[in-house]
């Protein structure tokens, strides 16, 4: 099946009529996906720990996400867009890196979003349309010291969307994500001070250099990393599946 894409939409609300589960939704960039997503037409149902979510819930385990998607269909009816933004960051060597922190970011970044894909996939195929969108990173590219268990979730995660991709195309659903920078959210404002104490600087200088490995000497907006996010769940990128789209001010250009 492929998906129809002929029904009018209106202007400013393509995701209309589309239900969309958000998970990592009480963090930052989440609460800017879920934004988005409602302000494009979406019902928005969150996950979170913590915060002002439809559901707490781990998404890190296979009955969080089997209780998300269960709670998200008892809700809305249906599940059309899977949004899989969950993420952890812990910074240490590969010498002193906790194993007990390497499984815990695994299973939120890695595990998790398999677990939840698992999940959902008899809702995401049920008609044409559905939508796996992942949060990755430029990290899922490229290595930084210190993050062994994040770089390697983000690397892996891209293996999963590009399985996806191939899996859910002849039922009409695609799979993308987007791999964001600097987005200066508390994850990141949580390393400053481990990068100024490495780098042997000031947090002030810490952040010039972030912001410094983009073309453009700024964070990237959460709003512009969930913009893209709604624009791959539309209809108009029904074209695009497989695919990791940067949204990183030209980080990985260098």
């Amino acid at each position: 099946m492929v998906e129809d894409r002929t029904a009018a939409t209106a202007v400013g609300t393509p995701l209309a009529g589309k239900v969309a589960l958000v998970t990592g939704a009480g963090g930052a960039l989440g609460r800017a996906i879920a934004a988005t997503f409602a302000a494009q037409g979406a019902r928005v149902f969150g996950v979170d720990l913590a915060g002002d979510v439809d559901l707490r819930a781990d998404v890190g385990t296979a009955a969080g996400n089997q209780e998300a998607v269960a709670a998200c269909v008892a809700a809305h009816g249906q599940l059309d867009h899977l949004v899989l933004n969950a993420g952890v960051q812990r910074v240490a060597p590969i010498a002193d890196f906790p194993p007990a922190e390497w499984d815990r970011l695994l299973a939120i970044m890695l595990s998790g979003p398999f677990l939840a894909v698992q999940a959902a996939w008899p809702q995401l195929t049920r008609v044409p349309g559905g939508r796996i969108l992942v949060t990755a990173s430029t990290s899922s590219f490229v290595a930084e010291p210190g993050k062994s268990a994040y770089v390697a979730a983000k690397h892996g995660v891209l293996g999963l969307v590009k399985v996806a991709a191939l899996e859910g195309g002849p039922h009409g659903l695609t799979a993308n994500a987007v791999a964001p920078s600097w987005v200066r959210t508390p994850l990141v404002e949580g390393q400053v001070a481990e990068r100024a104490a490495r780098q042997g600087c000031s947090e002030e200088e810490a952040i010039r250099a972030l912001v410094d490995e983009h073309a453009a000497p700024r964070f990237v907006e959460a709003a512009e990393v969930a913009a893209t996010l709604a624009f791959l769940a539309a209809p108009a990128a029904a074209a695009i599946t497989g695919a990791c789209v940067p949204v990183d001010l030209g980080a990985l250009a260098r």
